[in-house]
């Protein structure tokens, strides 16, 4: 594997960390209201999507090599997606905006 498949290897690991905390975050939206039971059930079902995703996108990219470090950089990715989602994100008042525009 070269250098070069490595460094895109790498970033798309890090961009999957970001966007499976914001398909997570979209994912515990979408279940709020189901019984407890149906709630595991997609939850698992939704991670073992996720990972066969993320296998067949790595698999794509570099033939399928895994190491440890690019599934670091997922978990990397996904604590950079849940800082960016407290700090920035959350402080966005949707409701304010649409307020202004209507007026």
């Amino acid at each position: 594997m070269t250098s070069n498949i490595q460094l895109i290897s790498l970033l798309i690991s890090f961009v999957f960390g970001i966007l499976f905390y914001y398909l997570t975050v979209l994912n515990f939206k979408i279940i709020k209201s189901l019984n407890i039971y149906l709630k595991h059930i997609i939850t698992a079902i939704y991670v073992i999507d996720m990972t066969i995703i993320y296998a067949i996108l790595l698999y794509k990219i570099n033939n399928g090599y895994f190491h440890i470090y690019f599934i670091m950089l997922v978990i990397v990715g996904y604590f950079v997606g849940f800082i960016t989602n407290k700090l920035y994100l959350s402080k966005i008042s949707v409701k304010y905006n649409i307020f202004k525009l209507k007026k």
